[in-house]
């Protein structure tokens, strides 16, 4: 059964192993989590700070996440969104669900922005974003600096306008 769920520290190494597994897929070059220590203290990167990270579990097992860093101002970081790659698109729908949360989330805490960074290279990526409503921005556009494990990447920003009832 899939559910999603608020992360763990229990599971720390699972999504470690998602993250870098999805990413070092040979279509880029290879990182590692000294490239994003980030994935070392979610909790502390992302939870304390007013943020939120999910995981996605098929009988207990991680199979996705995504993350939101709260950096005030009202503009949130979406960080570490990955599915291993039998579960995206049909029939799970998994990616839209746990932007879904995400979206949800961000709306209830007055994150009125949305930025995110991916390598130039991920088609599949680009596409769910910009039907997300995301537009390309460059990185001197970015109304925030984050840290993000590739040089060669693009970044997208998400301007917030539906409230929450």
């Amino acid at each position: 059964m899939i559910e999603i769920k608020l992360y763990e520290e229990t599971d720390k190494e699972e999504v470690i192993k998602l993250v870098l597994q999805c990413q070092n897929d040979g279509t880029r070059p290879i990182v590692s989590v000294d490239d994003q220590p980030e994935l070392l203290c979610i909790r502390e990167k992302y939870l304390e700070s007013g943020g939120c990270f999910w995981v996605a579990k098929d009988n207990g097992n991680v199979i996705g996440s995504i993350g939101l860093m709260n950096c005030r101002n009202g503009i949130g970081v979406m960080k570490k969104f990955f599915l291993y790659p039998e579960y995206r698109g049909e029939p799970y729908h998994l990616g839209l669900k746990l932007y879904a949360e995400l979206l949800l989330f961000a709306k209830k805490n007055h994150i009125k922005k949305l930025v995110l960074d991916t390598p130039k290279n991920t088609i599949r990526a680009h596409i769910f974003y910009d039907k997300a409503g995301f537009k390309k921005i460059s990185r001197e556009d970015l109304p925030v600096q984050f840290d993000y494990p590739y040089k060669d990447c693009d970044f997208f920003l998400l301007n917030i306008i539906d409230e929450v009832n």
